[in-house]
């Protein structure tokens, strides 16, 4: 195994390889219609080396159980300034690491931190003041959260391949579409659906009412699915 990756809920996933367990967007709070429960709690977490943050909606980022979670493991937090903010009086001896790209012009900023094993860039991507889609380069494997970006025209696709990964979702108006099939991911998933949308999904009737046509090998999982790279 290269690495697996496991949602846990809306656009939170577990992605873990030989030597590091990265949790992204995994410590929210449910919200009826929007984000169902995750499928692995807080106080359930064993082991995590890092913990991304996209931005600070709550069904994105419980500050609670990010603190717990990084309690418990003594995992780098890293997010937007609004999500590092409110842990910074709460926990002590964790590496907190703020990433504040700019944006203008119509594009995404962005900023690069490195650290043993792991390479990560944020972009400052379109959705609120503080949103940010990270690439993360992790031990050989590569993967890109575009969070909540309501427009992939600010991104450069040239500028993220190859990608092992790329998680999105299906915003409309976003040219998801386009942009998956720009990037050529070796494999695509599609995030943030409600458990309603995962029914219609798997009825078949959710695809025909997002988009004119599906990327090839789109993979739409469901809550606890996991997926092996090797």
């Amino acid at each position: 195994m290269r690495a697996r990756l496991t949602l846990v809920g809306n656009e939170g996933f577990h992605i873990v390889t030989a030597s590091a367990s990265v949790y992204i967007d995994a410590f929210y709070t449910p919200i009826k219609g929007v984000a169902s429960k995750a499928g692995a709690a807080a106080d359930q977490v064993k082991s995590a080396h890092l913990i991304l943050i996209t931005h600070p909606h709550p069904d994105h980022f419980s500050p609670a159980k990010v603190l717990h979670a990084a309690k418990a493991t003594g995992a780098l937090v890293v997010g937007p300034r609004a999500a590092i903010e409110p842990l910074r009086d709460k926990l002590h001896n964790i590496a907190l690491v703020e990433m504040e790209p700019a944006r203008g012009n119509g594009r995404a900023g962005s900023v690069t931190v490195a650290f043993p094993g792991v390479r990560i860039t944020a972009f400052r991507t379109a959705h609120s003041r503080h949103h940010n889609s990270y690439l993360v380069e992790l031990h050989g494997f590569r993967f890109f959260h575009d969070g909540d970006n309501e427009d992939t025209g600010c991104l450069h696709a040239e500028a993220l391949r190859p990608l092992d990964a790329l998680f999105i979702g299906p915003w409309k108006g976003s040219k998801w579409v386009e942009f998956i099939e720009a990037v050529a991911p070796a494999r695509a998933f599609l995030m943030h659906l409600t458990d309603e949308e995962l029914a219609e999904h798997a009825a078949g009737k959710f695809l025909p009412h997002v988009c004119t046509r599906v990327p090839k090998g789109l993979i739409v999982p469901g809550k606890g699915a996991s997926y092996i790279f090797k």
